[in-house]
């Protein structure tokens, strides 16, 4: 019912290809948490269930979940040693103790870095070989993960669907992206009732990531025909909701569309990929702290900017998805339109509109722009660029 309705921005014209891929159990619901246990033990019964501190906005949901999972499965190791996003000596100290506990499955709960550390270590524990040694290692590596679960602690942007996962390291300041089709999560949990422990600033800026990301999904080289209608459909849930529940924070139903549209988006960028707003977002986050989805939202009219030209005729889409008047103007126009249309969106939620407005010198851009060059996803973007252009999109977002 909801990818019928979905399809009907792209039914107007014939398919030139369509790969789309997404093998993961979805339960979006009300207390969706409380049965996780009778489920998971579907596919593994000894869990190891990983917890970053920084993502662990309601703490008490995480003891439902373990409660849930001790019931059900013949064991559950809270894994919680780690405060934030883990570097390499805490990702490989992590697969070993998952491998000493035998677990069978990882469960992960909180946000983009939990699953990021989840999918490491559950391909970690599998395969002989170490953290530092990914950049160098034939991928995919030889032996399948263990399958993993994700329960997000907040709408994510849609990395609770994704088979993409990432490793830093703290000494070098780099980071390895790779994506693996067997790390697609078993089965992702959705209970919007979750998000009623964020404040408004939280959601707004999960909010307009989810914004983003869905629109660079539609902007991506490999976007088609069922990933943009799926992104279309993720951004007009958002730009129906998100401030409905913002002001309404018990409206179970626009809490949960905006949960929804959470999960549509990963569905989306899963196959079509991320591009040079999660990239640049992504170096921005690792070399300055600036929180990431505040960074994927503040980048996303500037980079809009930058392809306006070449793809014009999404943009269209995307217009017409924020309920931009686009009537009798032009394909430039009306793309001109969608870039305003999320400028006024990302102002009604009070999102900073410059790098300048935080900690962030000016001199710093060069290194952000170099790191960002490395990340793979720069390469789905619409339009060939270099080191120099992504420095040209930081200074216009300074």
């Amino acid at each position: 019912m909801l990818l019928a309705g979905a399809f009907k921005a792209a039914s107007q014209y014939m398919f030139e290809w369509v790969h789309y891929q997404f093998p993961p159990r979805i339960f979006i619901e009300k207390n969706a948490t409380h049965k996780i246990g009778t489920l998971v033990k579907e596919v593994g019964n000894r869990v190891l269930l990983v917890a970053l501190k920084s993502e662990l906005s309601n703490p008490d949901e995480l003891a439902v979940i373990k409660t849930s999972l001790d019931k059900y499965t013949a064991g559950c190791i809270l894994y919680d040693d780690m405060a934030t996003r883990p570097g390499h000596k805490e990702l490989d100290t992590a697969a070993h103790f998952a491998k000493q506990s035998r677990a069978d499955i990882v469960v992960a709960y909180g946000g983009r870095d939990s699953f990021h550390a989840a999918k490491a270590i559950a391909l970690l524990c599998k395969n002989d070989v170490f953290t530092e040694d990914l950049p160098h290692s034939p991928m995919p590596l030889k032996k399948n993960p263990l399958p993993v679960a994700h329960v997000p602690a907040a709408p994510s942007m849609g990395e609770e669907s994704s088979p993409v996962f990432s490793v830093y390291n703290p000494d070098t300041r780099t980071v390895f992206f790779s994506q693996d089709w067997r790390l697609f999560p078993s089965i992702i949990f959705v209970d919007p009732n979750i998000t009623s422990a964020l404040n408004e600033g939280e959601l707004s800026r999960a909010g307009a990531a989810n914004l983003a990301a869905s629109i660079e999904s539609i902007l991506s080289r490999k976007a088609n025909d069922i990933t943009t209608s799926i992104a279309l459909r993720s951004l007009d849930l958002v730009q129906k909701n998100l401030q409905v529940v913002m002001k309404e924070p018990n409206n179970i139903a626009a809490r949960t569309n905006v949960s929804l549209a959470s999960v549509l988006c990963g569905m989306a960028h899963s196959n079509s990929m991320l591009g040079i707003c999660y990239s640049i977002a992504s170096a921005t986050n690792l070399l300055t702290g600036l929180e990431f989805h505040l960074a994927m939202a503040l980048l996303l009219p500037h980079v809009m900017e930058y392809n306006l030209t070449t793809s014009a005729g999404r943009y269209v889409q995307i217009a017409r998805a924020l309920d931009e008047d686009i009537k009798d103007i032009t394909v430039i126009e009306a793309a001109i339109k969608a870039v305003e249309g999320v400028r006024k969106n990302y102002l009604e939620l009070k999102i900073p509109q410059r790098l300048s407005e935080f900690e962030i010198a000016k001199e710093d851009l060069p290194e952000i722009a170099d790191l960002a060059y490395r990340i793979p996803m720069v390469k789905n973007s619409p339009r060939d660029l270099d080191k120099n252009e992504i420095e040209t999109i930081l200074i216009a977002a300074y």
